[in-house]
Protein backbone atom coordinates (compact mmCIF):
# COMPACT_ATOMS: atom_id res chain seq x y z
CA UNK A 1 0.00 0.00 0.00
CA UNK A 2 1.30 3.35 -0.79
CA UNK A 3 1.08 5.35 2.47
CA UNK A 4 4.28 7.86 2.89
CA UNK A 5 3.44 10.38 -0.22
CA UNK A 6 -0.51 10.60 -0.27
CA UNK A 7 -2.00 13.97 -0.46
CA UNK A 8 -4.28 15.76 1.17
CA UNK A 9 -7.23 16.87 -1.00
CA UNK A 10 -9.34 19.57 0.82
CA UNK A 11 -8.56 22.32 3.24
CA UNK A 12 -11.18 23.92 5.11
CA UNK A 13 -11.73 27.37 3.94
CA UNK A 14 -14.83 28.16 5.29
CA UNK A 15 -14.89 30.19 8.47
CA UNK A 16 -16.87 32.49 10.41
CA UNK A 17 -17.95 33.73 14.28
CA UNK A 18 -20.65 31.85 15.96
CA UNK A 19 -21.79 28.39 16.17
CA UNK A 20 -21.22 25.72 13.93
CA UNK A 21 -24.86 24.47 11.75
CA UNK A 22 -25.84 22.04 13.93
CA UNK A 23 -26.19 19.10 10.59
CA UNK A 24 -22.33 20.17 9.51
CA UNK A 25 -19.88 17.34 9.74
CA UNK A 26 -16.19 16.94 9.22
CA UNK A 27 -15.10 13.68 7.40
CA UNK A 28 -12.15 11.85 8.13
CA UNK A 29 -10.43 9.24 6.06
CA UNK A 30 -8.42 6.59 7.87
CA UNK A 31 -6.36 4.95 5.26
CA UNK A 32 -5.18 1.90 7.99
CA UNK A 33 -8.60 1.03 9.09
CA UNK A 34 -9.99 1.51 5.49
CA UNK A 35 -13.11 3.46 7.41
CA UNK A 36 -14.81 6.83 7.19
CA UNK A 37 -15.33 8.50 10.22
CA UNK A 38 -18.33 11.57 10.81
CA UNK A 39 -17.61 14.21 13.47
CA UNK A 40 -20.47 15.85 14.44
CA UNK A 41 -20.29 19.66 15.61
CA UNK A 42 -22.31 18.77 18.66
CA UNK A 43 -19.16 17.08 19.99
CA UNK A 44 -20.43 13.36 19.79
CA UNK A 45 -19.15 10.12 19.34
CA UNK A 46 -17.46 9.49 16.01
CA UNK A 47 -19.76 7.43 13.56
CA UNK A 48 -16.94 5.46 11.01
CA UNK A 49 -18.39 3.64 8.30
CA UNK A 50 -16.32 0.85 6.12
CA UNK A 51 -15.30 2.08 2.85
CA UNK A 52 -12.76 -0.30 1.68
CA UNK A 53 -8.96 -0.84 2.11
CA UNK A 54 -6.49 1.80 1.92
CA UNK A 55 -8.71 5.36 1.24
CA UNK A 56 -6.86 8.10 0.68
CA UNK A 57 -8.08 11.62 -0.78
CA UNK A 58 -11.37 12.64 -0.45
CA UNK A 59 -13.41 15.90 -2.25
CA UNK A 60 -17.10 16.67 -2.19
CA UNK A 61 -19.75 17.20 -4.66
CA UNK A 62 -20.52 21.16 -4.40
CA UNK A 63 -24.34 21.07 -3.09
CA UNK A 64 -22.36 18.12 0.00
CA UNK A 65 -24.56 15.11 -1.26
CA UNK A 66 -21.60 12.88 -2.63
CA UNK A 67 -17.91 12.19 -1.11
CA UNK A 68 -15.30 10.97 -3.80
CA UNK A 69 -12.43 9.43 -2.14
CA UNK A 70 -9.53 7.46 -4.10
CA UNK A 71 -8.29 4.32 -3.96
CA UNK A 72 -4.89 4.10 -4.99
CA UNK A 73 -3.52 0.55 -4.49
CA UNK A 74 -7.26 -0.47 -5.78
CA UNK A 75 -7.01 1.63 -9.23
CA UNK A 76 -10.22 3.39 -8.46
CA UNK A 77 -12.66 6.44 -7.43
CA UNK A 78 -15.30 5.79 -5.08
CA UNK A 79 -18.23 7.53 -4.99
CA UNK A 80 -20.06 7.50 -1.93
CA UNK A 81 -23.36 8.73 -0.33
CA UNK A 82 -22.65 11.44 2.34
CA UNK A 83 -25.82 10.67 4.55
CA UNK A 84 -25.02 7.00 4.87
CA UNK A 85 -21.25 6.37 3.55
CA UNK A 86 -22.05 3.49 1.44
CA UNK A 87 -20.73 3.58 -2.18
CA UNK A 88 -22.89 4.09 -4.61
CA UNK A 89 -21.16 3.35 -7.87
CA UNK A 90 -16.66 2.77 -8.32
CA UNK A 91 -14.93 4.64 -11.36
CA UNK A 92 -12.13 2.92 -12.37
CA UNK A 93 -8.51 4.58 -13.07
CA UNK A 94 -5.54 3.26 -14.94
CA UNK A 95 -2.81 4.23 -12.52
CA UNK A 96 -2.73 5.47 -8.76
CA UNK A 97 -5.66 8.16 -8.15
CA UNK A 98 -4.75 10.48 -5.08
CA UNK A 99 -6.07 14.00 -5.35
CA UNK A 100 -9.38 14.92 -6.07
CA UNK A 101 -11.16 17.98 -7.05
CA UNK A 102 -14.45 17.97 -7.74
CA UNK A 103 -17.10 20.91 -9.70
CA UNK A 104 -21.02 19.73 -10.51
CA UNK A 105 -20.25 17.72 -13.57
CA UNK A 106 -16.12 16.55 -13.58
CA UNK A 107 -13.50 15.03 -11.06
CA UNK A 108 -10.24 16.24 -11.51
CA UNK A 109 -7.89 13.25 -10.69
CA UNK A 110 -4.27 13.13 -9.80
CA UNK A 111 -2.25 9.68 -10.79
CA UNK A 112 0.80 9.54 -8.84
CA UNK A 113 2.41 7.19 -10.68
CA UNK A 114 1.55 7.97 -14.35
CA UNK A 115 2.46 11.54 -13.74
CA UNK A 116 -0.61 13.50 -14.96
CA UNK A 117 -4.57 14.68 -14.22
CA UNK A 118 -7.14 12.96 -15.76
CA UNK A 119 -10.74 14.85 -15.65
CA UNK A 120 -13.30 12.53 -15.63
CA UNK A 121 -16.90 12.88 -16.37
CA UNK A 122 -19.07 12.19 -12.94
CA UNK A 123 -21.86 10.14 -14.01
CA UNK A 124 -20.64 8.01 -16.57
CA UNK A 125 -17.50 8.00 -15.04
CA UNK A 126 -15.10 8.31 -18.49
CA UNK A 127 -12.39 9.97 -18.42
CA UNK A 128 -12.97 13.36 -21.11
CA UNK A 129 -9.20 14.46 -20.92
CA UNK A 130 -5.88 14.27 -19.27
CA UNK A 131 -2.86 16.52 -19.20
CA UNK A 132 0.99 15.97 -18.49
CA UNK A 133 1.92 17.53 -15.13
CA UNK A 134 5.25 17.16 -13.41
CA UNK A 135 6.42 14.19 -10.82
CA UNK A 136 3.96 12.29 -8.88
CA UNK A 137 1.27 14.90 -8.53
CA UNK A 138 -0.32 14.97 -5.01
CA UNK A 139 -2.69 18.00 -3.61
CA UNK A 140 -5.17 19.31 -6.03
CA UNK A 141 -7.62 23.02 -5.84
CA UNK A 142 -9.81 23.85 -8.01
CA UNK A 143 -10.95 27.48 -8.42
CA UNK A 144 -13.13 28.18 -10.96
CA UNK A 145 -11.18 27.53 -14.58
CA UNK A 146 -7.87 26.63 -13.10
CA UNK A 147 -6.67 23.42 -11.27
CA UNK A 148 -3.53 23.76 -9.19
CA UNK A 149 -1.62 20.66 -9.07
CA UNK A 150 0.89 20.17 -6.47
CA UNK A 151 4.19 17.93 -8.07
CA UNK A 152 5.54 16.14 -5.03
CA UNK A 153 9.05 14.56 -7.18
CA UNK A 154 9.49 17.65 -9.04
CA UNK A 155 9.65 20.12 -6.48
CA UNK A 156 6.71 22.48 -8.50
CA UNK A 157 2.75 23.60 -9.21
CA UNK A 158 1.33 23.22 -12.11
CA UNK A 159 -1.79 25.84 -13.19
CA UNK A 160 -4.15 23.82 -16.17
CA UNK A 161 -7.02 25.76 -17.51
CA UNK A 162 -10.22 23.33 -16.40
CA UNK A 163 -12.06 23.62 -19.28
CA UNK A 164 -9.59 21.57 -21.75
CA UNK A 165 -6.83 20.53 -19.45
CA UNK A 166 -3.95 23.02 -21.45
CA UNK A 167 -1.05 23.81 -18.78
CA UNK A 168 -1.25 27.21 -18.64
CA UNK A 169 2.39 27.76 -16.63
CA UNK A 170 4.10 25.53 -14.16
CA UNK A 171 5.69 27.52 -11.17
CA UNK A 172 8.90 26.03 -8.88
CA UNK A 173 7.62 25.73 -5.19
CA UNK A 174 10.30 24.15 -3.35
CA UNK A 175 11.42 20.34 -1.92
CA UNK A 176 8.61 18.23 -2.43
CA UNK A 177 5.04 20.18 -2.60
CA UNK A 178 2.50 17.85 -1.33
CA UNK A 179 -0.42 20.18 0.07
CA UNK A 180 -2.05 23.05 -1.46
CA UNK A 181 -5.02 25.76 0.33
CA UNK A 182 -5.76 28.76 -1.67
CA UNK A 183 -7.40 32.11 0.40
CA UNK A 184 -10.88 33.01 0.31
CA UNK A 185 -10.03 35.87 -2.21
CA UNK A 186 -8.59 33.59 -4.83
CA UNK A 187 -5.19 35.93 -5.17
CA UNK A 188 -2.72 33.51 -3.10
CA UNK A 189 -2.08 29.87 -3.29
CA UNK A 190 -0.01 28.39 -0.18
CA UNK A 191 2.22 24.91 -0.69
CA UNK A 192 3.61 23.43 2.01
CA UNK A 193 7.08 21.77 0.62
CA UNK A 194 7.36 18.60 2.67
CA UNK A 195 11.24 18.42 2.44
CA UNK A 196 12.53 22.00 2.50
CA UNK A 197 9.98 22.55 5.54
CA UNK A 198 8.43 25.73 4.50
CA UNK A 199 4.89 27.00 2.80
CA UNK A 200 5.35 28.46 -0.83
CA UNK A 201 3.60 32.02 -1.33
CA UNK A 202 2.37 32.22 -4.66
CA UNK A 203 0.43 35.20 -6.14
CA UNK A 204 -2.75 33.71 -8.49
CA UNK A 205 -2.49 36.93 -10.61
CA UNK A 206 0.73 36.91 -12.15
CA UNK A 207 1.48 33.01 -11.29
CA UNK A 208 4.59 33.26 -9.61
CA UNK A 209 6.15 32.35 -6.32
CA UNK A 210 6.61 35.68 -4.19
CA UNK A 211 7.78 34.07 -0.90
CA UNK A 212 8.68 31.02 1.02
CA UNK A 213 7.82 30.50 4.69
CA UNK A 214 9.77 28.77 7.78
CA UNK A 215 7.70 26.62 9.30
CA UNK A 216 7.83 22.98 11.26
CA UNK A 217 9.77 20.35 10.06
CA UNK A 218 7.91 18.32 7.62
CA UNK A 219 4.31 20.12 6.57
CA UNK A 220 2.24 17.81 5.16
CA UNK A 221 -1.41 19.46 5.78
CA UNK A 222 -2.50 23.55 4.86
CA UNK A 223 -5.67 25.12 5.89
CA UNK A 224 -6.65 28.94 5.48
CA UNK A 225 -8.95 31.32 7.45
CA UNK A 226 -12.07 32.91 5.55
CA UNK A 227 -10.74 36.22 6.30
CA UNK A 228 -7.37 35.16 4.65
CA UNK A 229 -5.62 36.45 8.00
CA UNK A 230 -4.47 33.09 9.39
CA UNK A 231 -2.65 29.81 7.20
CA UNK A 232 -2.64 27.00 9.32
CA UNK A 233 0.30 24.21 8.47
CA UNK A 234 0.84 20.85 9.98
CA UNK A 235 4.18 20.04 10.87
CA UNK A 236 4.86 15.91 10.71
CA UNK A 237 7.97 16.03 13.08
CA UNK A 238 6.95 18.85 15.31
CA UNK A 239 3.63 17.21 16.06
CA UNK A 240 2.34 20.53 16.24
CA UNK A 241 -0.35 23.06 14.46
CA UNK A 242 1.46 26.06 12.92
CA UNK A 243 -0.06 29.33 12.72
CA UNK A 244 0.98 31.52 10.27
CA UNK A 245 0.48 35.82 9.95
CA UNK A 246 -0.94 36.13 6.17
CA UNK A 247 0.24 39.53 6.44
CA UNK A 248 3.79 39.31 7.81
CA UNK A 249 4.37 35.92 6.60
CA UNK A 250 5.84 34.56 9.80
CA UNK A 251 4.81 32.08 12.15
CA UNK A 252 2.44 33.57 15.62
CA UNK A 253 3.10 30.22 17.42
CA UNK A 254 2.48 26.41 17.72
CA UNK A 255 -0.35 24.21 19.00
CA UNK A 256 0.88 20.74 20.30
CA UNK A 257 -1.47 17.72 18.73
CA UNK A 258 -1.49 13.81 18.43
CA UNK A 259 2.12 12.13 16.79
CA UNK A 260 2.29 12.86 13.01
CA UNK A 261 -0.05 15.13 12.32
CA UNK A 262 -1.34 15.58 8.31
CA UNK A 263 -4.54 16.63 7.10
CA UNK A 264 -6.13 20.18 8.72
CA UNK A 265 -9.55 21.58 7.53
CA UNK A 266 -11.49 24.55 9.76
CA UNK A 267 -15.23 24.74 10.52
CA UNK A 268 -17.50 27.41 10.89
CA UNK A 269 -16.95 28.02 14.21
CA UNK A 270 -13.32 28.79 14.66
CA UNK A 271 -12.14 25.35 15.04
CA UNK A 272 -9.62 23.43 12.95
CA UNK A 273 -9.41 19.64 12.65
CA UNK A 274 -6.46 18.00 12.69
CA UNK A 275 -5.68 14.34 11.35
CA UNK A 276 -3.04 12.68 13.60
CA UNK A 277 -1.84 9.66 11.61
CA UNK A 278 0.71 7.52 13.99
CA UNK A 279 -1.77 8.67 16.94
CA UNK A 280 -5.35 7.28 15.14
CA UNK A 281 -7.32 10.31 16.63
CA UNK A 282 -8.45 13.95 15.84
CA UNK A 283 -6.98 17.29 17.43
CA UNK A 284 -10.11 19.90 17.67
CA UNK A 285 -8.18 23.65 17.87
CA UNK A 286 -9.24 26.73 19.17
CA UNK A 287 -7.93 28.47 16.77
CA UNK A 288 -8.24 32.05 18.31
CA UNK A 289 -7.46 31.04 21.87
CA UNK A 290 -4.44 28.58 20.08
CA UNK A 291 -5.28 25.50 22.04
CA UNK A 292 -6.47 22.31 21.75
CA UNK A 293 -10.29 21.76 22.84
CA UNK A 294 -10.05 18.07 22.71
CA UNK A 295 -9.11 14.74 20.96
CA UNK A 296 -11.69 12.35 18.93
CA UNK A 297 -10.48 8.86 18.46
CA UNK A 298 -11.44 7.48 14.91
CA UNK A 299 -10.03 4.52 12.86
CA UNK A 300 -6.11 4.03 12.31
CA UNK A 301 -4.22 5.95 9.84
CA UNK A 302 -6.05 8.59 9.42
CA UNK A 303 -4.59 11.13 7.20
CA UNK A 304 -7.44 13.01 5.34
CA UNK A 305 -10.17 15.55 5.70
CA UNK A 306 -13.47 17.19 4.73
CA UNK A 307 -15.93 19.51 5.82
CA UNK A 308 -19.62 18.55 5.09
CA UNK A 309 -21.99 21.18 4.46
CA UNK A 310 -25.22 21.03 5.54
CA UNK A 311 -27.31 18.35 2.87
CA UNK A 312 -29.16 19.78 0.42
CA UNK A 313 -32.49 21.19 1.49
CA UNK A 314 -31.55 21.71 4.79
CA UNK A 315 -30.78 25.18 6.30
CA UNK A 316 -26.90 26.34 6.04
CA UNK A 317 -26.73 27.91 9.40
CA UNK A 318 -24.12 30.39 7.45
CA UNK A 319 -23.56 33.59 9.37
CA UNK A 320 -23.45 36.78 7.98
CA UNK A 321 -19.63 36.73 6.69
CA UNK A 322 -18.90 33.22 6.07
CA UNK A 323 -17.85 32.29 2.54
CA UNK A 324 -20.87 30.60 0.41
Amino acid sequence: MVRRFLPLLLAGLILAAGPAPADERVAVVSQDAGTISLLDAAGGAPTAYPVGSGPAGIALSPDGAEMYVAFPDGGHVAVLDRATGTVRRTLPIQGQPFGIAADSRFLYVSDWSRDRVLKLDIIGGQTVATAAVGHSPAGLVLAGERLYVANRESGDVTTLAASDMRVLVTIPSGDSPYALALSPDGRTLYAVNVRSDDVAVIDTAILERRARVPVGRMPYGVAVTPDGAHVLVTSQHGNSLVIIDAARLASEGEVPVGRYPEGVVTDHAGRAYVANWFSGDVSVIDIAQRRELTRLKVGDGPRFLAVLPPPPGAPSGAVEGSAP
